[in-house]
C-alpha cells in the first residue's frame, strides 16, 4: 500500500479530546510528534528507551502519558499503533481504490466511444470510413493514412438581403470589401440602411455608383452626397460637417482635420490590391 504523506487533523476533535485536555504542553507536543512518526512509519517502537529518543529525551512522566495513547500492534508485539490513525489509513485506502476504479471505468467508456465512433466524411466523399486514433508506437507512414476527425465549422445564417437593381453590383462589392478592410463589416441591417441612404441621395440627383465610389475612396463607413465646388470643401453632405455649420474661426482647424483624415484614407486606399484601385480610383489630389 502506498504511503500517504498526510492525515486529516480535526482541530475541534483535538481540543475536545479528554486525554489531550489533561496533558501538559510538554506532553501535548510529544504526543503530536509521536502521531507524526506513527503516521509516517506505520507504528512506533514499544521499547521505552527507543520511544524516548524519538520524543527527544522527554521526561518519564511524559513518555508514560504518550505511550498510554497507543496500543500494541496485532501483528507485532514490539510496535505500537494508534487506533484513530488506523481508521484514517483505511479511509484513505478506500478512497484511493474508489478513485482508481472510477478512472478505469471512465477510460473504458472513452475507449468504447472511440471504437464505435460514427464514420467521418472526408471532403464530402460518400465513402464511409471509421476514424481511429493511431497507437503511440505505430509508424508515421501508417498513422498519416488514417483520417482524423475535425470539428464542424458552424455555418453562417443565410442572408435575407437583396441588392436593388439600380445599384451596380461590382461597386457594391468593392464597398463591402472596403468596410471589411476598415474592420467594420456590414450586417443585413447595415446594408438596408446604406441602401435607404443611397435611395434618398438618388432622389436628390446623386448617382449611387458615384456616391459609393466616393465612400470607397475615402474609406467612409456611410454614404454622402457628392461634393460640389460651389458647396465648399465642407458642404452640406460632407461627413465631417453634415449640417453645413462652420465659421471662419473654425475653418483652419477643420482644414487640418480634413488633411489628416484624407492622408489616412489615401494610405488605406493605396494598400488595397491593384485591381481594386483600378475599379475605384482615387478622387482628387494625392494628400501631402
Amino acid at each position: 500500500m502506498p504511503k500517504s504523506p498526510a492525515f486529516q487533523f480535526y482541530a475541534a476533535d483535538w481540543l475536545a479530546d479528554e486525554n489531550v485536555e489533561l496533558m501538559t504542553l510538554e506532553e501535548e507536543g510529544a504526543y503530536i510528534r509521536a502521531l507524526s512518526y506513527c503516521w509516517r512509519e506505520g507504528s512506533l517502537p514499544a521499547d521505552k528507551e527507543k520511544l524516548s529518543r524519538l520524543l527527544k529525551g522527554c521526561s518519564m512522566q511524559t513518555l508514560t502519558t504518550v505511550q498510554g495513547c497507543f496500543v500494541v500492534g496485532s501483528n507485532d508485539g514490539s510496535r505500537l499503533v494508534h487506533p484513530r490513525l488506523e481508521i484514517e489509513r483505511q479511509k484513505q485506502a478506500k478512497w484511493r481504490d474508489k478513485s482508481a476504479a472510477a478512472g478505469r471505468t471512465s477510460g473504458k467508456v472513452r475507449r468504447e466511444k472511440k471504437l464505435h465512433a460514427e464514420p467521418t466524411f472526408v471532403n464530402g466523399s460518400t465513402n464511409l470510413e471509421p476514424t481511429y486514433e493511431p497507437n503511440a508506437n505505430s509508424s508515421s507512414s501508417s498513422s498519416s493514412s488514417i483520417n482524423t476527425k475535425t470539428k464542424a465549422t458552424p455555418k453562417a445564417a443565410p442572408s435575407s438581403f437583396a441588392l436593388p437593381s439600380w445599384i451596380p453590383e461590382s461597386t457594391w462589392r468593392d464597398f463591402e470589401e472596403m468596410r471589411k478592410r476598415i474592420r467594420a463589416p456590414m450586417t443585413d441591417r447595415a446594408r438596408s440602411g446604406i441602401v435607404a441612404d443611397l435611395d434618398r441621395l438618388r432622389g436628390q440627383g446623386h448617382s449611387p455608383e458615384a456616391v459609393l465610389a466616393q465612400s470607397i475612396t475615402h474609406a467612409w463607413r456611410g454614404v454622402f452626397g457628392i461634393r460640389s465646388s460651389d458647396a465648399g470643401r465642407h458642404g452640406r453632405d460632407s461627413p465631417r460637417n453634415p449640417s453645413g455649420a462652420g465659421t471662419p474661426e473654425t475653418f483652419a482647424a477643420l482644414e487640418a482635420q480634413r488633411a489628416r483624415e484624407d492622408r489616412h484614407n489615401y494610405e488605406v486606399w493605396a494598400s488595397m490590391p491593384e485591381q481594386y484601385r483600378k475599379r475605384s480610383p482615387w478622387i482628387g489630389e494625392v494628400p501631402a
